[in-house]
């Protein structure tokens, strides 16, 4: 027989009983729909998951700490994590306490004391630290080079004024936001830190070592980030160099230039890569953290709603994977005689089954087109009603991808003909003579 005779039979026999056909098809209608609901919550509270996280925090950045005092975060340490796979860029964050950087103005009037850092200089791109303006730190930047964060010029306070001294970067009641008392990049500042060399009745005597930075780039504010909002960076080894100077100004004397750090950010290339790299620095005796933390434990109550769901989903596809095969059989029952006539005038036993496997598969595909439009009804449904008020604004409770339908479409058609198989095999060993007496 042909394809299309055997297609013809199948869907003259499906459409002869429309009722029966739509009764058995409702079982895998509603699993099939069941089952991508539950899936589409899965992708969707995990999607919603991870936008929250990102807002608060690079998701691919792992801290690094080191409260073991028997082991040294030194550079050779940030050079080993630099060296596993998986990982874009190690950089220390790197701050001396004990010299109190001073920023102010060329005449000395407008001053701050702001929060600094060393770092790598290639390290603040890698970071997902965006520019307002200017560039990042370059390895072959002028001497001092710096790049400060979008409110930065914000923290200078007038040094003449005792009260209302400084001006804030928010809207004032007509809605506008005053200008700084400096601009970061045109008017010309200095570095300064104060001596800590006293004499005998403790008075300091030392000389304040002063520096002129220039300020490369400005960095946009990000709430994720927040010393792309107030802090400044300069290239760690010319940080490292003050530091010397410093030391030697004030009779400070280290047994070691090796650098204990106290906190170094490791940017992994991917979300993925993330556990293992966050386990390999751990095997190496350092305390770390990261945002995936807790987005794989958010991961894990998405996963526990899935498998809830679609364990109640595929009971329900169970129970219409076996109304599929009752129908089967009973068609068969019903068609006895016409299988008898269909063998006598040299229909094939494969002819055969295979027209009762593509009745059992348009069953199971019907249903599943059916299924699919009401989980995406469904989906709808759950976005509009049920998401802001769980998530927030904005958020998908459910999200259904086109692969997702695919494998639905395919999985209930699957359904079909494994489920018709043994009825179909029940057809084919059916007598030629007794079938055609058959009433």
């Amino acid at each position: 027989m042909r394809i299309s005779d055997i297609l013809s039979i199948c869907f003259r026999n499906l459409t002869r009983r429309k009722m029966r056909t739509f009764l058995t098809a409702l079982g895998v209608v509603i699993g099939v729909c069941l089952i991508i609901i539950a899936v589409s919550i899965g992708i969707g509270l995990s999607i919603t998951y991870d936008e929250q996280m990102a807002s608060w925090g690079d998701l691919t950045v792992i801290n690094v700490y080191n409260w073991n005092s028997q082991i040294t975060l030194d550079d050779a340490a940030v050079a080993k994590m630099q060296a596993l796979d998986g990982v874009d860029i190690a950089t220390p964050f790197y701050q001396n306490w004990e010299m109190n950087y001073l920023f102010k103005s060329k005449n000395g009037r407008y001053r701050c004391f702001p929060q600094f850092y060393g770092v790598y200089p290639e390290a603040l791109e890698k970071l997902g630290y965006e520019l307002k303006e200017g560039k990042y730190l370059e390895e072959h930047d002028k001497e001092y080079s710096i790049v400060v964060g979008e409110n930065f010029a914000y923290r200078f306070y007038d040094s003449k004024k005792k009260r209302n001294n400084r001006i804030d970067p928010y809207p004032d009641a007509s809605g506008k936001i005053k200008d700084p008392y400096v601009d970061v990049m045109k008017d010309k500042m200095i570095i300064s830190i104060p001596s800590q060399k006293t004499d005998a009745n403790g008075n300091i005597i030392g000389k304040d070592i002063e520096v002129k930075p220039v300020v490369a780039g400005v960095l946009l504010r990000n709430d994720a980030n927040w010393e792309a909002t107030n802090a400044a960076f300069m290239d760690i080894n010319e940080m490292k160099a003050l530091e010397q100077k410093f030391n030697k100004q004030n009779g400070i004397k280290k047994s070691s230039n090796k650098i204990n750090y106290e906190d170094v950010r490791v940017k992994c290339v991917d979300v993925d890569s993330v556990s293992a790299v966050q386990e390999a620095i751990k095997e190496m005796g350092y305390e770390c953290n990261s945002m995936n933390d807790g987005r794989e434990m958010m991961q894990k109550q998405a996963l526990m709603i899935q498998l809830v769901l679609g364990g109640l989903a595929g009971f329900s596809l169970l129970v219409a994977a076996i109304g599929i095969a009752n129908t089967m059989i009973m068609s068969i029952y019903e068609r006895t005689r016409e299988i008898g006539v269909m063998k006598v005038i040299g229909a094939e036993v494969r002819d055969i089954r295979v027209m009762f496997l593509l009745e059992a598969g348009m069953i199971g595909l019907l249903g599943g087109i059916m299924g699919v439009g009401l989980s995406f009804a469904g989906s709808w449904a759950f976005n509009h009603f049920a998401a802001a008020a769980m998530l927030g604004e904005g958020s998908k409770l459910s999200v259904i991808p086109l692969w997702l339908v695919g494998i639905a479409l395919a999985f209930s058609v699957l359904v079909g003909v494994v489920f018709g198989f043994l009825p179909a095999n029940r057809a084919v060993k059916i007598s030629a003579l007794e079938a055609i007496k058959h009433d």
